[in-house]
Protein backbone atom coordinates (compact mmCIF):
# COMPACT_ATOMS: atom_id res chain seq x y z
CA UNK A 1 0.00 0.00 0.00
CA UNK A 2 1.59 3.52 -1.17
CA UNK A 3 0.99 6.44 0.67
CA UNK A 4 2.81 9.75 -0.55
CA UNK A 5 2.97 12.29 2.87
CA UNK A 6 2.99 16.20 1.93
CA UNK A 7 5.30 18.38 4.77
CA UNK A 8 5.38 21.96 4.55
CA UNK A 9 9.09 22.50 3.51
CA UNK A 10 9.14 25.07 0.22
CA UNK A 11 8.84 23.64 -3.21
CA UNK A 12 9.23 25.79 -6.36
CA UNK A 13 8.65 23.55 -9.25
CA UNK A 14 6.60 20.35 -8.67
CA UNK A 15 7.32 18.87 -11.75
CA UNK A 16 9.11 16.05 -10.07
CA UNK A 17 5.98 15.06 -7.94
CA UNK A 18 4.29 13.90 -10.78
CA UNK A 19 6.00 10.37 -11.28
CA UNK A 20 5.57 9.08 -7.49
CA UNK A 21 1.93 9.93 -7.77
CA UNK A 22 0.65 7.08 -9.83
CA UNK A 23 -0.85 4.48 -7.89
CA UNK A 24 -1.25 6.14 -4.58
CA UNK A 25 -3.32 4.45 -1.67
CA UNK A 26 -3.37 7.23 0.39
CA UNK A 27 -2.23 10.42 0.49
CA UNK A 28 -1.56 12.63 3.45
CA UNK A 29 -1.08 16.47 4.20
CA UNK A 30 1.05 17.43 7.33
CA UNK A 31 -0.03 21.24 8.53
CA UNK A 32 1.35 23.33 5.95
CA UNK A 33 1.58 20.89 3.21
CA UNK A 34 -1.77 21.83 2.83
CA UNK A 35 -0.73 24.49 0.32
CA UNK A 36 1.44 21.68 -2.04
CA UNK A 37 -1.60 19.76 -2.78
CA UNK A 38 -3.85 22.48 -3.51
CA UNK A 39 -1.33 24.00 -5.50
CA UNK A 40 -1.16 20.19 -7.87
CA UNK A 41 -4.98 20.05 -7.03
CA UNK A 42 -4.93 17.10 -5.32
CA UNK A 43 -7.52 16.30 -2.58
CA UNK A 44 -5.65 14.06 0.57
CA UNK A 45 -7.64 11.53 1.91
CA UNK A 46 -6.25 12.90 5.26
CA UNK A 47 -5.09 16.08 6.93
CA UNK A 48 -2.95 16.12 10.36
CA UNK A 49 -0.63 18.14 12.09
CA UNK A 50 -0.70 21.68 15.12
CA UNK A 51 -1.08 23.82 12.37
CA UNK A 52 1.31 26.51 13.46
CA UNK A 53 2.48 27.08 10.26
CA UNK A 54 -0.44 26.11 7.66
CA UNK A 55 -2.29 29.10 5.42
CA UNK A 56 -6.13 29.62 7.53
CA UNK A 57 -7.09 29.80 3.92
CA UNK A 58 -6.19 26.39 2.97
CA UNK A 59 -7.25 24.93 6.25
CA UNK A 60 -10.89 26.40 5.21
CA UNK A 61 -10.35 25.40 1.85
CA UNK A 62 -10.00 21.51 2.97
CA UNK A 63 -12.76 22.28 5.73
CA UNK A 64 -15.56 22.85 3.33
CA UNK A 65 -14.75 19.40 1.23
CA UNK A 66 -14.98 17.81 4.87
CA UNK A 67 -11.77 16.31 4.70
CA UNK A 68 -10.78 14.28 7.75
CA UNK A 69 -8.16 16.73 9.95
CA UNK A 70 -6.33 15.56 13.18
CA UNK A 71 -5.30 18.19 14.85
CA UNK A 72 -2.43 18.58 17.53
CA UNK A 73 -1.05 20.56 20.63
CA UNK A 74 1.18 22.55 19.38
CA UNK A 75 3.12 21.52 22.22
CA UNK A 76 4.08 17.67 21.58
CA UNK A 77 6.35 15.64 21.13
CA UNK A 78 6.09 14.61 17.61
CA UNK A 79 6.85 16.78 14.36
CA UNK A 80 3.92 16.78 11.78
CA UNK A 81 5.73 14.83 9.34
CA UNK A 82 5.87 12.13 12.43
CA UNK A 83 2.08 12.44 12.46
CA UNK A 84 1.71 11.82 8.58
CA UNK A 85 4.08 8.77 8.93
CA UNK A 86 2.53 7.42 11.40
CA UNK A 87 -1.55 7.95 10.43
CA UNK A 88 -0.07 6.25 6.91
CA UNK A 89 1.10 2.96 8.84
CA UNK A 90 -1.65 3.25 11.03
CA UNK A 91 -3.78 2.76 7.73
CA UNK A 92 -1.81 0.12 6.57
CA UNK A 93 1.20 1.81 4.12
CA UNK A 94 3.93 -0.27 3.29
CA UNK A 95 5.88 2.03 1.01
CA UNK A 96 6.16 6.03 1.70
CA UNK A 97 7.14 8.91 -0.84
CA UNK A 98 7.89 12.04 1.80
CA UNK A 99 7.63 15.40 -0.47
CA UNK A 100 8.32 19.00 2.21
CA UNK A 101 10.24 17.19 4.09
CA UNK A 102 13.95 18.63 2.62
CA UNK A 103 14.18 22.28 3.30
CA UNK A 104 15.74 25.17 4.42
CA UNK A 105 15.82 24.07 8.12
CA UNK A 106 18.18 21.32 8.56
CA UNK A 107 17.16 20.21 11.40
CA UNK A 108 14.26 18.86 10.67
CA UNK A 109 15.80 18.07 6.95
CA UNK A 110 18.03 15.90 9.09
CA UNK A 111 15.68 14.59 11.78
CA UNK A 112 13.31 13.41 8.89
CA UNK A 113 16.25 11.47 7.05
CA UNK A 114 16.59 9.58 10.19
CA UNK A 115 12.96 8.52 10.13
CA UNK A 116 14.01 6.54 7.44
CA UNK A 117 16.05 4.25 9.94
CA UNK A 118 12.66 3.14 12.00
CA UNK A 119 10.60 2.67 8.94
CA UNK A 120 13.29 0.77 7.16
CA UNK A 121 13.41 -1.39 10.79
CA UNK A 122 9.52 -2.13 10.42
CA UNK A 123 9.78 -3.04 6.87
CA UNK A 124 8.50 0.29 5.23
CA UNK A 125 10.08 1.18 2.30
CA UNK A 126 10.05 5.34 2.40
CA UNK A 127 11.85 7.81 0.41
CA UNK A 128 12.58 11.61 0.81
CA UNK A 129 12.22 13.45 -2.35
CA UNK A 130 12.37 16.84 -3.43
CA UNK A 131 13.52 18.67 -6.68
CA UNK A 132 16.97 17.43 -6.26
CA UNK A 133 17.29 14.18 -4.35
CA UNK A 134 15.47 11.00 -3.50
CA UNK A 135 16.85 9.85 -0.39
CA UNK A 136 16.25 5.95 0.21
CA UNK A 137 17.87 4.42 3.52
CA UNK A 138 18.59 0.36 2.79
CA UNK A 139 19.89 -2.36 4.62
CA UNK A 140 20.38 -4.68 1.49
CA UNK A 141 21.31 -4.56 -2.04
CA UNK A 142 19.58 -2.20 -4.04
CA UNK A 143 19.45 -0.99 -7.72
CA UNK A 144 19.32 2.49 -9.33
CA UNK A 145 18.17 3.25 -12.30
CA UNK A 146 18.23 6.83 -14.28
CA UNK A 147 20.34 8.05 -17.22
CA UNK A 148 23.87 8.16 -17.78
CA UNK A 149 25.94 11.22 -15.69
CA UNK A 150 23.25 11.41 -12.92
CA UNK A 151 25.05 11.34 -9.80
CA UNK A 152 24.76 8.96 -7.17
CA UNK A 153 26.11 8.88 -3.29
CA UNK A 154 26.19 6.05 -1.33
CA UNK A 155 26.99 7.18 2.45
CA UNK A 156 26.57 4.86 5.85
CA UNK A 157 24.27 5.69 8.81
CA UNK A 158 25.60 2.98 11.01
CA UNK A 159 29.24 3.26 12.19
CA UNK A 160 30.34 0.45 9.78
CA UNK A 161 28.88 -0.70 6.64
CA UNK A 162 30.86 -3.91 5.18
CA UNK A 163 31.64 -5.14 1.97
CA UNK A 164 30.41 -2.22 -0.14
CA UNK A 165 30.67 -3.21 -4.25
CA UNK A 166 29.30 -1.00 -6.99
CA UNK A 167 28.72 -2.04 -10.23
CA UNK A 168 27.62 0.46 -13.03
CA UNK A 169 28.80 3.38 -11.76
CA UNK A 170 32.27 5.58 -12.90
CA UNK A 171 34.03 4.96 -10.15
CA UNK A 172 33.23 1.63 -8.79
CA UNK A 173 33.92 0.27 -5.29
CA UNK A 174 35.11 -3.67 -5.05
CA UNK A 175 33.77 -4.99 -1.31
CA UNK A 176 34.97 -2.01 0.53
CA UNK A 177 34.02 -1.50 4.07
CA UNK A 178 32.44 2.02 4.63
CA UNK A 179 32.29 3.86 7.79
CA UNK A 180 30.93 6.45 9.29
CA UNK A 181 33.48 8.13 10.93
CA UNK A 182 35.66 7.45 8.60
CA UNK A 183 36.97 9.00 4.37
CA UNK A 184 33.61 9.24 2.90
CA UNK A 185 34.81 7.96 -0.67
CA UNK A 186 31.33 7.24 -2.10
CA UNK A 187 29.98 10.75 -2.94
CA UNK A 188 28.73 11.72 -5.77
CA UNK A 189 29.46 8.96 -8.23
CA UNK A 190 27.94 8.76 -11.13
CA UNK A 191 25.87 6.22 -13.16
CA UNK A 192 27.76 5.02 -16.22
CA UNK A 193 25.08 3.02 -17.44
CA UNK A 194 21.30 3.46 -16.94
CA UNK A 195 21.38 1.58 -13.68
CA UNK A 196 23.97 1.02 -11.16
CA UNK A 197 23.69 -1.55 -8.51
CA UNK A 198 24.93 -1.19 -5.15
CA UNK A 199 25.26 -4.43 -3.11
CA UNK A 200 27.40 -4.93 0.95
CA UNK A 201 26.51 -7.31 3.40
CA UNK A 202 26.39 -5.67 6.40
CA UNK A 203 25.10 -2.00 7.96
CA UNK A 204 22.58 1.09 7.19
CA UNK A 205 23.29 2.69 3.74
CA UNK A 206 21.98 5.82 2.16
CA UNK A 207 21.50 6.16 -1.42
CA UNK A 208 20.96 9.64 -2.11
CA UNK A 209 19.99 9.86 -6.20
CA UNK A 210 20.42 13.54 -6.72
CA UNK A 211 21.07 16.42 -9.60
CA UNK A 212 22.27 20.04 -9.54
Amino acid sequence: MKAVIFAGAKITDYEFCKEYLDDVDILICCDAGMAHTKALGLTPDYIVGDFDSASQDVLDFYKEKNIPIRQFPTKKDQTDMQLGIHLALEKGATDLILFGGIGSRFDHTLANAHLLLSLLKKGIRARLVDQNNCVELVDKPITVYGRVGDLVSTIPLSMMVKGITLTGFAYPLINRDLALDDELVAVSNVLAEEKGTVYFTEGYLFVIHSKD
